[in-house]
């Protein structure tokens, strides 16, 4: 299973294939690719004008890169648990918020945590 869109260059030729005549079955059958994508690829291209990839979005944060900062401020021995209560997640969503935005935990010799930033926030 694939998880990286095909390149336009095998799209391309999979549509001028199908455009000279070949069924959606026989191009799959040549390059090697399902049937599916290629229907998909040739519907979008039959509605939209072209075969390429959509864009990938992702998991989006619920916090708001300035609210967290002005609450790590205020709160600069937070714990995972009371940042994801404050932002209605998980402690371990916020985790992988934070990270996003480029925070992290370190852990210093006493059993205290602390935020650091590792990157500016490109506001």
């Amino acid at each position: 299973m694939r998880t990286s869109p095909y390149s336009l260059d095998i799209r391309e030729k999979i549509i001028k294939l199908i455009k000279s005549g070949k069924t959606q079955l026989e191009a799959s059958k040549q390059f090697r690719v399902s049937v599916s994508a290629v229907g998909n690829w040739w519907r979008r291209y039959k509605k939209e004008g072209h075969y390429k990839p959509r864009k990938r979005l992702g998991k989006k944060c619920r916090m708001c890169p300035n609210k967290l900062e002005r609450y790590l401020n205020n709160n600069p021995k937070a714990l995972l648990k009371e940042i994801g209560i404050y932002f209605g997640m998980t402690g371990s969503g916020a985790s992988y918020c934070m990270k996003k935005l480029g925070y992290s935990y370190k852990k210093k010799a006493l059993p205290t945590w602390s935020q650091t930033k590792k990157r500016r926030l490109n506001t």
